[in-house]
């Protein structure tokens, strides 16, 4: 079987090169680089990983737990893995819990992941529940390399990744009683998410701060899934409203869908305005949807160099918070 000294000796370069190249191939010139995957091919050469963990201790692998499916977690996570596959790494996805409105938790395969040791570094999007904060507690009990995103860990230690989801609540809420709406409808999404509640606790601050206090009959709970949102519209007795907070841009689809069937439309009886700005849709649906928008690929960017960072025995912040845009479109202007 070959190994990295036959093919330093084809390609005519040191086995430094080669382990350089392997690691990362734009850290060799590109002359030398050709030379060494033209020999690479040659002789069929496969690395052995076994054999390079144990010679240097590292596995250049980083787990990422998420909860769920939604584009929030793609759009995060290929930034990640963008930049860890620019730095020589490679990471695995695992979803800690199965797809079902239930949500059940995926314990199994979550738990032989976590006591491995053969991952370098963690980063963990946990629900706002005790199963999800208990998992992040395992995680820095067995494991120095843990950041979280999208959520306040119980541990100050721990390094993470938010969002101004309570400030864009309150720039909505400004937003609203600017263009003079008092009588509005506050959709709240899942309590198990901590971006629904921070975009509640920012919404209902900027509203008192202008005056306004809403009554229970214009706070609905509801959900971040149009299929269990819509159903729930439909069977509702709303009172008068002229605008509405939406959690999320799905919500927010779902509850203008809704408001047709009782002969409502927007933007001409009622404004909206959602969050997460979803590329693929919101601005082509009927009405255009106003969101807010989160920089999430530069989030995901910024994670994987904060756990390569981490990684690499340096000091990080112990948190980085990004804001939140409002994308005016035809639902909100």
């Amino acid at each position: 079987m070959p190994n990295q000294r036959d093919v330093a000796k084809l390609a005519g370069v040191s086995t430094a090169s080669v382990s350089r190249y392997l690691a990362n191939p734009d850290s060799v010139s590109a002359v030398r680089g050709k030379k060494i995957q033209k020999a690479i091919e040659s002789l069929n050469y496969k690395v052995d990983s076994a054999a390079q963990t144990l010679k240097t201790g590292k596995t250049h692998h980083i787990s990422i737990l998420v909860p769920g499916s939604a584009p929030f977690y793609w759009i995060i996570t290929q930034g990640i893995q963008q930049r860890l596959s620019e730095a020589g790494y490679y990471s695995s996805v695992l979803f800690t819990r199965e797809v079902s409105q239930g949500l059940p938790y995926n314990m199994r395969l979550v738990q032989k992941l976590v006591n491995s040791n053969q991952i370098e570094a963690y980063i963990h999007f946990p629900l706002d529940n005790e199963e999800d904060l208990e998992l992040t507690r395992q995680l820095k009990r067995l494991h120095d390399n843990v950041l979280v995103i999208d959520q306040r860990p119980e541990d100050p230690t721990v390094p993470c990744i938010t969002f101004d989801n309570y400030g864009a609540g309150k720039t909505a809420a400004a937003e609203m009683l600017r263009q003079g709406h008092r009588k509005i409808l506050l959709l709240k999404g899942d309590p198990f998410f901590r971006s629904s509640i921070d975009r509640t606790a920012g919404f209902i601050d900027g509203l008192r701060e202008g005056g306004v206090e809403l009554e229970d009959d214009y706070v609905v709970q509801t959900s971040y899934t149009a299929a269990v949102a819509f159903p729930q519209f439909i069977n509702s007795v709303f009172p008068d409203f002229t605008a509405v907070f939406a959690p999320n841009d799905t919500t927010a689809l779902a509850f203008i869908k809704a408001a047709r069937f009782k002969g409502l439309s927007c933007p001409e009886n009622f404004k909206i305005v959602s969050f997460d700005n979803n590329a693929e849709y919101t601005p082509y649906t009927s009405p255009s949807l106003s969101s807010f928008d989160q920089p999430t690929q530069e989030a995901g960017v910024k994670a994987a160099e904060l756990v390569l960072d981490m990684i690499g025995g340096k000091e990080v912040p112990l948190k980085t918070t990004f804001p939140l845009k409002l994308v005016k479109r035809e639902s909100f202007n």
